[in-house]
């Protein structure tokens, strides 16, 4: 399959102008609650249920030098959480660099999410998470080939958002889970 091509560096200043200019009119309406990366990353910051490196993540990929993807993952550790066997990470945020859209990089960084998870946030026994927006054609199409199941919609703000889990094996304790909370 895919292999892991990628650096995998903390959000950092030296990006911070550069991934803005990323915030167009697709990201911020598939990807961002807001209208930027910095606020985003700003709000999990000073929310008082995240803690950076310990459930939440914001990563650059690189390639070569090159900044190919933003990711922000919010993550429910097994001792946290409800989950008793496996951490639940949520895929909050995928952006790639709008030059190199359409080019397999969304597929290349969620693969290296899902099977790098050991080194890019130092957890295993993952289940994954990613919510995408009813009219997201393209990611859609990424989790389908990946193997994602999908396991529901939510309608949030008037607005429609598809759930796909990973593994799929997984999909029956995750939603048993969910209605036990």
């Amino acid at each position: 399959m895919l292999k892991n091509q990628f650096t995998w560096i903390d959000y950092p200043a030296q990006y911070e102008n550069e991934i803005e200019t990323w915030c167009d009119e697709a990201a911020t309406r598939f990807a961002l609650d807001s209208d930027s990366v910095k606020t985003e990353h700003q709000w999990y910051l000073n929310a008082e249920d995240y803690t950076y490196g310990s459930n939440y993540l914001c990563k650059i990929a690189l390639d070569g030098e090159t900044p190919v993807a933003l990711v922000m993952l919010a993550i429910y550790t097994r001792e946290t959480a409800v989950y008793p066997t496996e951490n639940i990470v949520y895929i909050d945020t995928i952006i790639i660099n709008p030059a190199l859209r359409g080019q397999g990089y969304g597929t290349q960084i969620l693969y290296d999410i899902i099977h790098h998870a050991d080194q890019l946030m130092n957890s295993k026994d993952n289940i994954f998470v990613a919510q995408i927006h009813k009219d997201n054609s393209a990611s859609k199409l990424i989790v389908n080939k990946l193997g994602f199941q999908f396991i529901c919609t939510e309608t949030e703000a008037n607005d429609t958002w598809f759930n796909w889990i990973y593994p799929a094996s997984a999909t029956e304790r995750f939603l048993a889970c969910q209605q036990n909370t």
